[in-house]
């Protein structure tokens, strides 16, 4: 009897959609680009440029299984790019808000997990920034999921992992923090850095939002998160009166000696951390200190409002310099969307613009303030996920500076380019597994709060054919190219991009 009302439903959903839609664009980039309007609108709009970056890497994940992260060869030279590029990936499913990512979620998602069982929980190099890149991009996930209706274990705790390494090299050498290598030398082994302080902080402030473990915030066998930073302030790494921040502390011989000036990406981690305090505690000063933190690292590290490196002025910049660019205009949007700093907003928007002038055929650039687009390799993929992380910035900025307010709407809706958050008498939808939804005999239908992914231990590329549309929920439909054996809306307008059917 439910399954022949459910039906029913489905064919009164077709019939609305078949009356009532107007015929799809060529594809998603094509209908995104009109999702904007005013100068934002055509090849300018952020969604359709976030979604084109995000394609763009995608296309070159390195192994598809994610044994050894998702554009890595198990070498710490893009092993912690990797899990950059997961907590970018992360980010721009949460700024996209389910317009026409659903598929590259789920291989995101699975791909998190595959490389945290295959790389014993991220704890991998014995450096303790690199696994906590992997450790926040997958937490970061994580909520992400959860704002589905869903959730994991394996991603708390792969997280839950590399907390304990890190805290296992917090000690009191100096008064305290985490050092940065714990392995053979060289590299230095006595040596405790902002970032891995700073990336510890944020890994275990956004733990505690899951687990409400009081002991990942102050005291516990080391201390939490509270401590960490209690301590960067006390050697004076960091400074939240002025914002100013230093690089390292040298620990050999008890000398406790600091060296080393900003870092953009430090900025750009630290920023999250302290808000990941505010929501912890309750503490707004915490972001206090972020803006005034922020604003020191905008006069340091923009000419003309655009973000730059020293090594842009040489055309030198290459590995991990190309790299921090990147997770500095991540910071950026995170503390744009809770503050609204129209400052912040000036920074994202003259450096999206600049890098969309410098971009040259499809190739985004490497450098905003000059033409050096002298790269590859392993130094493309890193760009590419820096650009990510602009493009979803602009996106926030957009949207909360220049967007109107959205207007529900079923078509755009269908088309997978806007919320659907009207109720509508009758009207439900499922997903429906590869096998011949919505007549066969497997569905998970959509509550308000999200979908729940019902597909358990099935390969990601085998979970969904279609999605139809839910009160409430973001959707992205599928071409029935590749979509399985079922291929039920071949005779209708449905569409979403099938770029990722074969990763």
């Amino acid at each position: 009897m439910y399954k022949s009302k459910l039906f029913s439903l489905v064919l009164l959903l077709l019939t609305i959609i078949f009356t009532n839609s107007s015929p799809p664009a060529k594809d998603v980039f094509e209908a995104l680009r009109f999702v904007c309007t005013g100068k934002f609108q055509g090849g300018f709009c952020p969604y359709a440029i976030a979604y084109d970056i995000a394609a763009q890497l995608a296309g070159n994940w390195y192994n598809h299984d994610g044994a050894t992260g998702l554009w890595s060869d198990g070498g710490p030279s893009i092993w912690w790019p990797s899990g950059v590029g997961l907590w970018s990936f992360a980010e721009f499913f949460h700024t996209m808000e389910g317009r026409a990512t659903d598929k590259l979620y789920l291989a995101t998602q699975w791909a998190a997990i595959e490389t945290a069982k295959k790389q014993t929980n991220y704890v991998h190099t014995k450096f303790t920034d690199d696994q906590a890149w992997w450790a926040n991009g997958a937490l970061r996930l994580e909520q992400y999921i959860r704002s589905t209706g869903d959730a994991t274990q394996d991603l708390i705790k792969a997280a839950q992992a590399v907390i304990n390494d890190n805290v296992a090299y917090e000690t009191g050498e100096c008064g305290g923090g985490v050092y940065w290598y714990y392995g053979n030398p060289p590299p230095s082994t006595t040596d405790k850095t902002t970032i891995s302080n700073v990336l510890t902080i944020y890994t275990m402030a956004t733990m505690y939002s899951f687990t409400r473990d009081s002991t990942l915030l102050q005291g516990g066998a080391r201390g939490g998160a509270i401590d960490i930073y209690n301590w960067l302030v006390s050697t004076d790494l960091l400074n939240p009166q002025t914002g100013y921040q230093r690089d390292t502390m040298n620990t050999d011989n008890g000398q406790c000696q600091l060296w080393g000036g900003s870092l953009t990406y430090e900025y750009g981690v630290l920023v999250q951390a302290l808000m990941a305090l505010a929501d912890a505690t309750g503490n707004q000063q915490y972001i206090t200190h972020a803006i005034t933190y922020i604003h020191n690292a905008i006069n340091q590290f923009t000419r003309n409002n655009i973000v730059y490196e020293g090594c842009d002025d040489t055309n030198t910049c290459r590995g991990d310099q190309i790299a921090f660019r990147g997770i500095f205009y991540l910071g950026l949007a995170r503390l744009y969307e809770r503050t609204r700093d129209n400052a912040i907003a000036q920074v994202i928007e003259a450096s999206y613009f600049a890098m969309l002038f410098r971009k040259v055929g499809s190739r985004y650039p490497l450098s905003l303030i000059n033409d050096n687009n002298n790269f590859s390799g392993n130094d493309l993929i890193v760009v590419t996920i820096g650009d990510l992380n602009l493009a979803s910035a602009m996106i926030k900025v957009y949207k909360y500076k220049y967007a109107a307010p959205i207007v529900p709407n079923i078509d755009a809706a269908i088309h997978g380019l806007l919320p659907f958050d009207v109720t509508h008498q009758g009207l439900t939808g499922c997903v429906c597994d590869d096998v011949g939804c919505p007549t066969g005999h497997y569905m998970q239908c959509f509550n308000d709060s999200g979908h729940k992914d019902a597909t358990g231990g099935q390969h990601w590329n085998d979970k969904v054919s279609a999605i139809l549309i839910g009160p409430g929920h973001q959707m992205m439909l599928f071409k029935p190219e590749g979509t399985g054996q079922s291929d039920w809306l071949k005779g209708s307008r449905w569409y979403v991009g099938d770029q990722f059917n074969d990763k």
